[in-house]
C-alpha cells in the first residue's frame, strides 16, 4: 500500500464533501493545535472539590501560591506556613492538575509511613475521583495500579513514602518531589542522612525536575522548612489598610504597636487590627484586604527560579481563623510554655525559640519583686529548701541558697548563704552547720527553718567531705548528683546507696546519693522565668518564680549562666546539650537541686488543706478532732529529722509535723 505524503493527505482531508469532511478537519486541527494548561488558580475553581462535593474556591493570597507550582520558570516553591491556609488543599489540587494536564513521576513524603498511609486514604483518594481526573484515568478499587502507597495512570505515576524509613530513598527517580510536614522528618535516616536532602536528589536527573515543601516550622535554628525559606525569594503578604491605605503585612503583635487587639483583656468577645498607621480594622475588611494584597519578595535574586513564602492564620478566611479566635486562644495557652509552642508553630507559623535559651538577665534583674525583701520568706511559702554548692578555688567556699515553695508551684529565692573555709576542714562544715540550723522570719511573722538541705557531691573534688556531712545529719542532708540526659524523664530517681561493707552489706549509717535529672528541670526554669509579671492587679501566673528586690546581678547572671544548644552528629542527627555562658553557674545549680528536693517532698500534690497548715492557717472545725499532723506529712524516700542544732531550742511536740513553721 502506498503512503500518503503528508501534502497529499492534507489535500485530501480537505476535499471530503459534507459534515465527515468538516469532523475530519477539526480532527486535524486538534490534534496539532499547543495544549492549552490553565494555571492552578483556575484549575482550582473551574475543578476542585472538597469532601462534599462543593466547590473549592481559592482566596487571593492562595491563588498566587497555587500559580506558582504551575509556572514554567519555577522550579522549586517552599511554604513555610501555620495551620488553616489551605495549603494541602493546593498540593491536592496540583496533583490533579497534573494527571489531567501533564502527567509525571510523583514522590510524596509523609513524616512517617502512617501518615503516608493516611493521606492517601484521606486526602488523595478523593482527588482521584473527581470529574477532571476520571476524564482522563481510572483508579479502581482493588486493581493493581491503584495500592495504597503506589498509583499508576497513563504516562505518570504517583508513590506515597515515609521519610522515616532509609529504604523509601532507594531505586526510585522521579519528576516531581513533595515534602509535607519536613520539620516532622526524623534528624537522620539511620547513616544515610537528613531525610529532606535524600527525598530533593530522587529528581535530580530529570530533565523536568519540580520541587516543593510545606510545613508548619518547629525548632528555631533546627527547622528545614526555616530553611528552604530563606534559600528562596522570602515572600511576604503586604495587605492594604481599608482606611489609609498602608501597605503592610500581618503580625500578631504584642499589645504596642500593631496587630491583633482584643476586649475584654482576660475573656475576648471582640477582636480587631491596629494598623501600623495606627487605624483600628474590623475582620470584616479582611476579604477586601486580601483581594488587594500582593505577595513581595525579600530575595527577589531567587525569584522566579525558587519561590518561597511565609502565610499564617490571621490572613485566612476561614471562621477558624477569626482574629477574635486566635486572641482567644492566646489566652488559653500564654501561661503554659508546652502550649504556647504549639499556638506559636501552629496558629504564627513560626519556629519556636526553646525556652533552654538563657532568658535575659537584665530583664529579670529589672522585674525585681519591690514588695519583697532579701532574707524574708514570702507570706505563701510552706517549704524552704537549702541548695549547696561547695567550691575548692580561692581557699574553699559553700554557696548555699535559700528558697521558699509554695501553693501553684510558686517559688522565690530568699538569700544566698556563704561559708568560707578550706573543704576539709572541720571548721568550715561546722560553719555551715549554724547556717542551715538557723531561723527565718516570714513576711507574716512566722519563723521558719529548713525543710531539707541538698548539696552537690559531684565535681569529684569534694565527694567525699559531701558524704561525710551527709551523714552527720542522715535524712536531713541529701547529697545529690546531677544527670544531663535530656532523656531523663525523673527530676530526682532513687537513691542509691554508697557505703557497703566489702560483701556488698549496706552500712546501717551510710549515706545516699541521690541523682537529679537537671536538664528536664533547666528547662522549666527557664519557661517559667520566661513568664511575664502580671500587671493592672492581675493574678501571678501557676509556677512564677519571685525574686526579691536586693538580689545583686551576679546572682541572676548566675542563674541564666546555661543555654540549651543542638549539637549535629556525624550521622546527620542532632544532640541537645547544656551550654555555660559564663564561668559561675552556682545560682543555677543550686535552683535546680532545692527544686528537685521539694518535688521529692511532694509539693506539687500537696492539698490547699496541706498549704493552708504549712502557713498556720489552718482551723479545725469545731468538735472534730484535728488530723494528726504526721497524716499531713508528704510522705518521700528520705525520712524527716531535724536539722542541726545550733543553739538549744525548745523541744517540739511529738507529733508536731516538721515541716510546719511555728509562728512567733
Amino acid at each position: 500500500m502506498r503512503k500518503t505524503p503528508p501534502k497529499e493527505a492534507k489535500t485530501e482531508a480537505l476535499c471530503v464533501s459534507g459534515d465527515d469532511g468538516v469532523i475530519v478537519a477539526e480532527a486535524w486541527v486538534d490534534a496539532f493545535r499547543p495544549k492549552i494548561r490553565p494555571p492552578l488558580s483556575q484549575f482550582m475553581c473551574d475543578h476542585a472539590r472538597s469532601d462534599d462535593g462543593a466547590k473549592i474556591r481559592p482566596f487571593p493570597f492562595q491563588s498566587d501560591m497555587a500559580d506558582a507550582f504551575t509556572d514554567p520558570e519555577t522550579a522549586q516553591v517552599s511554604v513555610r506556613k501555620s495551620s488553616r491556609i489551605g495549603y494541602s488543599t493546593i498540593l491536592q489540587s496540583f496533583v490533579a492538575w497534573r494527571i489531567k494536564y501533564d502527567p509525571a513521576r510523583t514522590l510524596i513524603y509523609q513524616p512517617t509511613i502512617d501518615d503516608a498511609e493516611k493521606f492517601s486514604r484521606d486526602d488523595l483518594d478523593p482527588v482521584l475521583q473527581w470529574d477532571v481526573v476520571r476524564s482522563v484515568a481510572q483508579f479502581k478499587p482493588r486493581h493493581s495500579d491503584n495500592q495504597i502507597r503506589a498509583k499508576r495512570y497513563k504516562g505518570g505515576w504517583i508513590q506515597i513514602k515515609g521519610a522515616n524509613s532509609p529504604k523509601e530513598f532507594r531505586r526510585v527517580t522521579s519528576d516531581d518531589v513533595f515534602l509535607e510536614e519536613c520539620d516532622g522528618y526524623p534528624w537522620a535516616s539511620k547513616e544515610e542522612g537528613d531525610p529532606a536532602r535524600l527525598a530533593f536528589k530522587r529528581n535530580l536527573t530529570s530533565p523536568r525536575r519540580f520541587s516543593a515543601a510545606g510545613s508548619t516550622p518547629k525548632v528555631k535554628g533546627f527547622s528545614r522548612i526555616d530553611a528552604l525559606f530563606d534559600q528562596g525569594s522570602q515572600e511576604f503578604r503586604y495587605v492594604p489598610c481599608p482606611h489609609c491605605g498602608h501597605m503592610q503585612t500581618l503580625v500578631f503583635g504584642d499589645g504596642t504597636g500593631p496587630g491583633i487587639r482584643w476586649a475584654p483583656k482576660e475573656n475576648p468577645t471582640r477582636a480587631w487590627y491596629r494598623c501600623e498607621n495606627g487605624c483600628d480594622i474590623d475582620e470584616a475588611e479582611k476579604p477586601w484586604m486580601d483581594e488587594n494584597g500582593e505577595w513581595r519578595a525579600h530575595n527577589p535574586d531567587a525569584f522566579p527560579r525558587h519561590r518561597s513564602f511565609h502565610i499564617w492564620a490571621a490572613y485566612s478566611q476561614h471562621p477558624g481563623a477569626a482574629w477574635l479566635e486566635i486572641a482567644r486562644e492566646f489566652m488559653e495557652v500564654r501561661k503554659d510554655p508546652n502550649l504556647l509552642r504549639t499556638f506559636v508553630n501552629q496558629v504564627l507559623g513560626e519556629a519556636w525559640a526553646e525556652r533552654g535559651e538563657a532568658p535575659e538577665w537584665q530583664r529579670l534583674y529589672d522585674r525585681r519583686e519591690k514588695a519583697m525583701s532579701l532574707g524574708t520568706p514570702p507570706a505563701w511559702a510552706g517549704l524552704l529548701i537549702g541548695a549547696a554548692d561547695v567550691q575548692r578555688g580561692g581557699g574553699g567556699r559553700i554557696d548555699m541558697d535559700i528558697w521558699a515553695f509554695g501553693p501553684g508551684r510558686k517559688r522565690a529565692f530568699v538569700e544566698r548563704v556563704e561559708v568560707f573555709g578550706p573543704i576539709a576542714d572541720k571548721k568550715t562544715w561546722a560553719a555551715l552547720d549554724k547556717e542551715v540550723a538557723r531561723e527565718w522570719l516570714a513576711a507574716d511573722g512566722r519563723s521558719m527553718r529548713l525543710a531539707r538541705a541538698g548539696v552537690d557531691s559531684g565535681d569529684g573534688e569534694n565527694t567525699m567531705e559531701v558524704y561525710r556531712w551527709a551523714r552527720q545529719h542522715p535524712g536531713f542532708v541529701m547529697a545529690v548528683k546531677g544527670r544531663e540526659s535530656i532523656a531523663a524523664q525523673q527530676a530526682i530517681g532513687s537513691p542509691n546507696w554508697q557505703d557497703v561493707t566489702v560483701n556488698g552489706k549496706k552500712l546501717k549509717r551510710g549515706v545516699r546519693l541521690w541523682n537529679i535529672g537537671t536538664s528536664m528541670l533547666k528547662m522549666e526554669l527557664y519557661g517559667q522565668l520566661g513568664l511575664e509579671k502580671p500587671v493592672d492587679g492581675e493574678d501571678y501566673p501557676d509556677g512564677y518564680i519571685y525574686i526579691p528586690d536586693g538580689t545583686g546581678d551576679e546572682w541572676i547572671k548566675q542563674l541564666v549562666a546555661e543555654e540549651l544548644r543542638f549539637v549535629k552528629l556525624r550521622n546527620g542527627g542532632v544532640r541537645r546539650e547544656w551550654h555555660k555562658t559564663r564561668d559561675r553557674n552556682e545560682a543555677l545549680d543550686n535552683a535546680i537541686y532545692a527544686r528537685a528536693i521539694a518535688i521529692s517532698l511532694g509539693v506539687d500534690r500537696w492539698t490547699s488543706r496541706q498549704w493552708q497548715k504549712a502557713t498556720g492557717q489552718f482551723t479545725a472545725p469545731r468538735d472534730v478532732p484535728a488530723p494528726e499532723a504526721e497524716h499531713e506529712t508528704v510522705i518521700s524516700d528520705a525520712p524527716a529529722s531535724s536539722p542541726p542544732k545550733a543553739a538549744p531550742r525548745p523541744k517540739r511536740a511529738r507529733k508536731e509535723n516538721p515541716y510546719i513553721s511555728r509562728r512567733r
